[in-house]
């Protein structure tokens, strides 16, 4: 039974035509499997998820994304897993949720009787799709964020195996040594007793997109440069140069920006190392919030 609930929430497309990053139905499933979880809602209304949700989708996914909360409110009821169900509404002239009848209704939605009935009988469901949900939609070093916002709190104890893809244990060792065990950004280079600290490796195209544990897949960067490149504050150019976004404000955006944009990165121990052109410009198109 747990097999194949995993399995149906599997189904739900990872990405959208052509590799497009879609993170709108992930982020709405794991905001419906928060509130199932903390506050034992069944069924969640659209004005609530709206002010969660959508800020959300923009914040992670494509830059200048048009989606809101309303297209996966909707759309998750049409999928073949057959894992969400959505009250009768009012469609536009799209096919689409009529907003102002969805907010003046508080418009119902919610796993379907199936699926609400698997997680009743076995609780810890709840952690494992949602750890899943992370694995193949989002980088990990985003995962305590996305958990955060949406208010969906694990238990570590709790949580059973998830199918992941495998991993090279050796991905992390391979690519800070090419970069001579520094950010390629910053070049942060503090160590203890012989190890690295707060150092790690990045994919450039996500693991979960098809993105491979091969050095010229991976950018050796502290870990608030790694935060960053993966929600899209800052990228690598074909050029091997930095990119600022320009929705970076604050002090410190500006230091950012004055800093490090358009200046090189550190370069590997070799050519045959350096970032390969296909995963930069996966970056570029579908994770940097800015132009290229």
């Amino acid at each position: 039974m747990a097999d194949d609930l995993l399995k149906r929430f599997e189904s739900v497309r990872v990405f959208a035509k052509g590799g497009k990053l879609a993170p709108h139905k992930p982020l709405l499933l794991l905001y419906a499997l928060s509130k199932l979880k903390s506050e034992k809602a069944e069924r969640i209304s659209f004005t609530d998820a709206e002010d969660v949700v959508s800020p959300l989708i923009q914040t992670y996914g494509p830059f200048n994304a048009k989606t809101t909360v309303a297209y996966p409110f909707a759309r998750l009821a049409n999928d073949k897993s057959k894992i969400w169900w959505i009250d009768e509404y009012e469609k536009n002239a799209s096919g689409d949720l009529n907003l102002t009848e969805a907010r003046d209704r508080k418009l119902q939605a919610g796993f379907s009787h199936d699926v609400l009935a698997a997680f009743r009988k076995n609780p810890k469901l709840i952690d494992n799709v949602a750890v899943n949900l992370l694995e193949r939609n989002f980088s990990p070093s985003l995962h305590q964020d996305i958990l955060e916002a949406v208010g969906l709190y694990l238990g570590d104890d709790e949580i059973e195996a998830v199918i992941r893809r495998k991993r090279d244990p050796k991905f992390r060792y391979k690519v800070l040594t090419a970069y001579y065990e520094q950010c390629c950004v910053c070049k942060y280079d503090i160590k203890m007793n012989g190890a690295a600290v707060a150092l790690e490796a990045a994919h450039i195209k996500m693991h979960s997109a098809g993105g491979p544990d091969e050095v010229p897949n991976g950018l050796s960067l502290c870990v608030i440069h790694h935060k960053l490149f993966d929600l899209g504050a800052i990228t690598v150019d074909k050029d091997m140069k930095v990119r600022v976004s320009e929705r970076v404000v604050g002090d410190w955006g500006r230091k950012l920006n004055d800093e490090f944009h358009e200046k090189e990165i550190s370069q590997p121990r070799n050519e045959g190392m350096l970032p390969a052109g296909q995963f930069i410009q996966w970056h570029n198109q579908q994770i940097f919030k800015g132009l290229v």
